[in-house]
């Protein structure tokens, strides 16, 4: 019995040496199909990992100056380069999730100063959206375009006059989904406690041959759409200016 459990080890030796023998000639990836049998006998832990280097080789994405071919090589031999390559991998791996990590917090971090910024905004100014007009072109005051034209509604509601603010209004339609945005400045100063009825002096020419934010926009009825104003900054009389991070 004991002879023959050593045979059968033997074998089993022999055979996973054969196959770390085994030179790989000009085509490793149609080779190892071909020879299935011999590199079946690979643990195929091994097995997958020679497999995915092989196929990182054939494709080059394994990158670096001391990459040796694999044309000519045993396959024990081109097993250990793949072991130190997936090493690599995980290493590479392992920074580009904690890049990714860092990122997602930087933009975490970012939304919300931006939130505490458009918030504290909120409270010192009320900004509504009352009405969207489109002036069609008229070519004899110079309008070659389709004119969207926002008209709004802003109130004070600090004990300084506001010098300016900056944002965007947003409009969605009924399920909540975004239409489109447009960056807005109002530059006109609101004293204390009053409120200011305008459309900015500024319009956004529409293209008969584009669908943007401006075309979208332009097109529904302002009663299907929900807009508001969401604030980057705004700078008071004196000097003081909150802002929102970029």
């Amino acid at each position: 019995m004991k002879s023959l459990l050593g045979v059968v080890l033997l074998a089993g030796l022999l055979a996973c040496s054969s196959a770390n023998d085994i030179v790989f000639g000009p085509e490793p990836l149609k080779q190892m199909a071909e020879q299935g049998d011999k590199f079946r006998t690979i643990p195929e832990e091994d097995r997958m990992l020679l497999v995915g280097y092989v196929t990182a080789m054939s494709i080059g994405s394994v990158l670096g100056g001391d990459v040796k071919p694999i044309t000519g090589r045993t396959v024990g031999e081109v097993l250990g380069d793949a072991r130190v390559w997936s090493e690599k991998m995980k290493v590479a791996k392992a920074e580009q999730e904690k890049r990714k990590a860092e990122a997602e917090a930087l933009r975490a971090k970012i939304a919300a100063e931006r939130k505490a910024i458009a918030d504290k905004i909120a409270g010192m100014v009320t900004i509504a959206v009352t009405d969207k007009v489109v002036l069609p072109k008229n070519y004899d005051v110079g309008r070659y375009n389709d004119l969207l034209m926002i008209k709004y509604a802003l109130e004070n509601k600090s004990d300084k006059t506001i010098r300016q603010i900056k944002g965007e209004v947003v409009f969605e339609d009924p399920t909540g989904d975004e239409v489109g945005s447009l960056n807005v400045d109002f530059n006109e100063p609101i004293a204390p406690g009053k409120t200011l009825k305008t459309d900015t002096g500024m319009g956004w020419r529409t293209n008969q041959f584009s669908m943007g934010d401006i075309e979208r926009i332009a097109s529904r009825e302002f009663g299907t759409m929900k807009a508001s104003f969401r604030a980057r900054s705004i700078a008071f009389e004196g000097g003081e200016v909150l802002k929102a991070p970029e």
